[in-house]
């Protein structure tokens, strides 16, 4: 399994260690996942070729980006936050 660079949005234990809201770690893709779901951290890297940033999409963009890279179908009602977390997710699945 692959390690992924997350940043931590709210303090979490990792490997028995307090990390703190704000540090950049690496983390095996299930714990990314979990994390991610939770809304505890946002996804910073993970080891690819093709780095895309999300960030500079628009909504539509990121719609379509999400069907066409993932097969993934969004809700035009998310938030850019929501939209780019699910497009996240899915890339740590693929």
């Amino acid at each position: 399994m692959s390690k992924v660079l997350i940043a931590l949005t709210s303090a979490v234990v990792i490997a028995g260690k307090i990390a703190k809201a704000g540090d950049e770690v690496h983390v095996d893709e299930q714990l990314a996942k979990e994390l991610l779901h939770r809304g505890r951290c946002e996804l910073v890297e993970v080891d690819s070729e093709d780095k895309v940033d999300l960030s500079k999409m628009t909504n539509p963009q990121l719609i379509e980006f999400a069907k066409s890279e993932f097969n993934l179908e969004l809700d035009a009602s998310l938030n850019k936050k929501q939209l780019i977390e699910a497009i996240q997710t899915a890339s740590l699945e693929d």
